[in-house]
């Protein structure tokens, strides 16, 4: 079988030429707007699948805003900030609280209700994973106050409250004990060193139950000379 070559000199093989060049002509920008289509496509494909994977991964996420709350010296809420935004707590809000915990753990009334009122805020303000949690345990276990309560009431005067490092802090308070007439039966000075660590809050019950977020990691207490 005999191949004819193309050649523009052949009058045949011209109108070949003129019929592949109208088709290209014709066709051909077709041709490539499609693929140009087709790729937008795909692009477009992309782009929506890299979307979709972002929205979920943000959807993902944690959408709780922690705050700090800032009290006055009676515990009532002045100011509240954002915790991602606030600056760092201001040594003065440390002061009122360890001194608030200091009065919540030491009181004793003879007011059961109140008693455990300020129970419930000592353990509140007590790192639950740190030495505190037991340490206060054992305190009250071996100073109930509901039982020293039958014999006297105690009341507390904070009378410093001191930084020695950046979370270590030293309170020295006055300890007045009275029987149940309000005849004092004994003064005492105390002192403690607690260490702390500040946990903003992250949800509406921690807010109700800590606003503050700080937190005793561990203390201790011993009777002045």
């Amino acid at each position: 079988m005999h191949i004819r070559k193309i050649s523009e000199d052949d009058p045949q093989s011209a109108v070949y030429l003129a019929a592949r060049r109208e088709w290209n002509e014709r066709y051909g920008s077709y041709i490539a707007q499609a693929r140009t289509w087709r790729l937008t496509a795909f692009l477009s494909l992309g782009i929506a699948a890299v979307a979709v994977v972002g929205v979920v991964w943000i959807g993902a996420q944690n959408h709780v805003v922690p705050y700090v709350v800032q009290t006055d010296k009676l515990g009532d809420a002045l100011a509240i900030q954002r915790a991602d935004v606030a600056a760092p707590i201001d040594s003065r809000l440390i002061r009122s609280q360890l001194s608030k915990w200091i009065n919540d753990v030491r009181c004793v009334y003879t007011d059961v209700s109140a008693q455990r009122h300020l129970i419930d805020e000592a353990y509140a303000m007590v790192d639950q994973n740190a030495a505190a949690a037991e340490q206060l345990n054992g305190w009250f276990r071996e100073h109930s106050p509901f039982t020293e309560a039958q014999t006297e009431i105690v009341s507390v005067q904070v009378q410093s409250v001191l930084p020695l490092s950046a979370n270590t802090w030293r309170v020295e308070w006055q300890e007045v004990a009275r029987s149940r007439d309000g005849s004092k039966v004994s003064s005492a000075q105390w002192q403690a060193v607690i260490t702390i660590a500040i946990k903003p809050p992250t949800t509406d019950a921690d807010i109700l139950i800590n606003p503050t977020g700080l937190f005793v990691k561990s203390f201790n207490w011993q009777q002045r000379q």
